[in-house]
């Protein structure tokens, strides 16, 4: 994926990519405390702190740096997650701004709902409220494993089971969304990864146009092999019915080709980039987006939210660790049913920032099956094919294992209900199919097909139930 953001602690805060080192850090905190009240050494020795990532021991500094210095604290206790904090300090600087105070204000490379640039102190305001609102409803969730990788390749890194699709990179992407392609519709580059469906014959992928602004699209696999011309589904402004942001990527859809997971920026995100979900409507369009709030988001980018359904883990990728052209990706349980933390929990913001898995996973929590089962999985690859994977099927069973043919299965008795559940899933996969072609007709006008549409849509989730069924089925034959 393009970093379209940097930090905006990065970007402003720090004021430039060098790394402070120690010996320099100290001379300039020596400095300031020999001198408390000189105003230039104060501001010297905070973005010193600041820059080695001493965020936190920056504040005092700043505090004793002139009223800017309230504005600066105020920034940094919002990536601390120290809302009510930062509210407070940013108050104290606009009470106090002074005309020259607004002339050397900075402006964030976040544009304001008019499309204007946008003053720190502006953007800090609106991101404020929300961290502090958001971090009412923190969901309680298990992250088994986190791990740092390069950001241009973590799709690599996440395992699917056959059944949840694949990720592709850009150099996979670009055979379906060519250059030539792209220059037809008007877009300028690639932001992957994209999506592509178990089938292999969906593929869900964002690009950028020169303005910035992006746009998702849907390629089919035609029956010859081939892609057909793209559909566009929407682009920010028609999906959130306003301009306060442009990017849109890291698209992921369910099983259920309904519920889709993307990243999006502008005022409805706490950082640069956060995760979204919408899901279609009867007629295919795609309903107004909802932030899936903490931990997922941070003030930092986070994107490429996963879930498998096969295996019972989910995935997410931030860059909140501050690391070069890394990022973290996190693996946990998803849940059904979102549970929050209660708002009183001691502590609710190393929860909400995740500063510690472990102390999201309760005492004595086994996740050793689930690690084999993600173990046995093959990594996400470049390529298109039918799939991308060698395997005839990801099948989970409760001890860890995950078996891919019909020979791996041990009872006889569980091969024959794998074969019914497998021909079970081709029925799905056509009734989905066809679903998604009268929601087609219905978008160009057909109204007609609105009863069969509903139809569908209720058949479709029983044919669901039965699924689950016929797995759970399998899982008890092969004990």
């Amino acid at each position: 994926m393009k970093r379209i953001f940097l930090s905006i602690l990065t970007v402003i805060l720090a004021g430039s990519l060098s790394v402070a080192t120690a010996d320099s850090v100290d001379d300039a905190v020596a400095a300031a405390r020999k001198s408390p009240r000189n105003v230039g050494l104060n501001r010297a020795a905070a973005d010193a702190l600041s820059e080695a990532g001493r965020r936190a021991e920056a504040i005092p500094y700043y505090l004793k740096s002139g009223n800017a210095g309230n504005l600066r604290a105020a920034e940094i206790l919002f990536y601390l997650y120290r809302f009510d904090e930062a509210r407070d300090y940013l108050e104290k600087y606009l009470e106090k701004r002074s005309k020259a105070d607004l002339e050397k204000e900075p402006e964030v490379p976040f544009s304001s709902p008019d499309g204007e640039p946008q003053r720190l102190s502006d953007y800090l305001a609106g991101r404020i409220d929300l961290g502090r609102s958001m971090l009412d409803r923190v969901e309680k969730i298990q992250i088994i494993d986190s791990v740092n990788v390069p950001s241009e390749r973590l799709f690599e890194f996440i395992r699917l089971a056959r059944d949840a699709g694949r990720l592709l990179g850009e150099a996979a992407t670009s055979r379906v969304a060519s250059d030539r392609m792209l220059d037809s519709l008007g877009m300028s580059y690639l932001n992957a990864p994209s999506y592509l469906t178990e089938r292999g014959d969906e593929l869900y992928w964002t690009a950028t146009d020169e303005s910035g602004a992006a746009s998702l699209f849907e390629s089919s696999r035609l029956s010859d092999g081939l892609w057909d011309t793209p559909l566009k589904l929407f682009d920010y402004s028609s999906l959130f019915g306003n301009s306060s942001g442009q990017s849109i990527v890291s698209p992921f859809l369910m099983p259920d080709g309904v519920t889709l997971y993307f990243a999006a920026d502008g005022d409805d995100s706490l950082g640069g980039l956060d995760i979204f979900i919408s899901r279609r409507d009867g007629a295919g369009d795609f309903l107004q987006p909802s932030n899936i709030g903490m931990p997922y988001n941070s003030p930092a980018n986070d994107y490429m939210y996963a879930v498998d359904e096969t295996t019972g883990a989910g995935w997410w990728a931030s860059d909140r660790s501050g690391l070069r052209d890394s990022v973290t990706i996190y693996t946990f349980v998803p849940q059904e049913l979102r549970i929050n933390y209660d708002v009183d929990t001691p502590g609710l913001a190393d929860y909400a920032a995740v500063t510690s898995i472990a102390l999201t996973q309760p005492s004595g929590a086994d996740y050793s099956a689930l690690r084999r089962r993600l173990q046995s999985l093959e990594r996400n690859g470049a390529g298109l094919g039918d799939g991308g994977s060698v395997n005839d099927f990801d099948f989970a069973l409760p001890d860890g294992r995950v078996l891919h043919r019909l020979s791996d299965f041990r009872s006889s008795m569980a091969r024959a209900s794998m074969g019914h559940l497998l021909k079970a899933r081709k029925e799905y996969e056509r009734e989905v199919a066809e679903l998604q072609s009268l929601r087609e007709r219905y978008g160009r006008g057909d109204r007609s097909v609105a009863s069969e549409i509903l139809r569908r849509e209720n058949r479709l989730e029983q044919s669901r139930a039965d699924l689950l069924e016929l797995s759970n089925e399998v899982s008890a034959n092969e004990q």
